[in-house]
């Protein structure tokens, strides 16, 4: 058996979806301002698919980061969004293992050192509810390609397989869903979160604003403020009954590191891909 060898069902798999570990992750414009490399994972948001990969969206719908960027290579990357997006609602088992192989990829070049991910990039997927199986064909290519040991057999997620394997892999995202999981067991896998503002409106939002404080996590906000300008130091947010400092968010990405009870000032991006009105931008900046 050559165990250097793609296993016939990954080469299957993607084949028929058109889609390739070796580029499943990408970086952009925030995450390339990180220490550590860090690859990105970004599907299609909310329901545009057809699948609702936003359980809570809300206000960020109308303005989302999926339609930011350089107008030129729209097309392109909306489509290849969607067909991620497709791909993992149809077999996100497959789906799932060609994202751990692009993850010890990323090890590998970075010469076995410590990475970062996120896998919600314009997505807010509760990954810790999708388990992987890896099998002694996944687990010997990765061995004789990536010179790296996984355990075969079945993981109750992806985290736990990197805790368990011990992969030099930090994992973090933003989120709007703190109600439907288990702060604690997040905790414990080392996946980092950041809660989402997103507008005095959404009351949903604004009680899970008050789960994120209660568990020491941060939250972050956008701003009208424009690029290059500064950020508030401080703000009182009237309905959390809290005055936070604030700490500017654009600076890296890597949230993992930021300090513990501060709001992240993020500086509201245009997304010039997306038709939006200024009503729209009022309801989702907090300031």
């Amino acid at each position: 058996m050559k165990t250097h060898l793609l296993p016939q069902s990954i080469k299957n798999y993607q084949q028929i979806t058109g889609l390739n570990y070796n580029k499943l992750l990408s970086v952009n414009p925030k995450t390339i301002k990180n220490k550590l490399p860090t690859s990105i994972l970004h599907l299609s948001p909310a329901n545009s698919s057809g699948l609702n990969v936003c359980k809570y969206a809300g206000n960020c719908k109308a303005i989302c980061l999926n339609y930011a960027g350089n107008p030129a290579f729209k097309s392109n990357k909306l489509q290849a969004r969607l067909n991620r997006t497709l791909s993992f609602s149809k077999d996100n088992h497959s789906f799932m293992l060609l994202l751990l192989l692009n993850i010890c990829r990323n090890i590998y070049k970075n010469n076995g050192q410590t990475i970062a991910c996120r896998l919600n990039g314009t997505s807010d997927i509760l990954y810790e509810k999708i388990s992987i199986k890896v099998d002694n064909s996944i687990s010997n290519f990765i061995f004789n390609k990536f010179q790296l040991f996984i355990n075969s057999g079945e993981y109750e997620n992806i985290f736990l397989l990197i805790k368990e394997n011990n992969l030099p892999v930090i994992c973090y995202d933003y989120t709007k869903n703190l109600i439907d999981r288990d702060i604690t067991y997040l905790k414990e896998l080392g996946y980092y979160l950041t809660f989402s503002f997103d507008g005095f409106n959404n009351k949903n939002n604004i009680e899970q604003c008050k789960i994120a404080l209660d568990n020491n996590i941060n939250i972050a906000a956008a701003f009208k403020v424009t690029k290059y300008k500064e950020l508030p130091k401080t703000i009182h947010v009237k309905v959390l009954n809290k005055t936070f400092n604030i700490f500017d968010g654009d600076v890296s990405d890597e949230r993992y590191l930021d300090p513990l009870n501060v709001l992240i000032g993020l500086r509201f991006k245009l997304p010039r891909l997306h038709y939006y009105s200024q009503s729209d931008v009022d309801k989702f900046c907090i300031a």
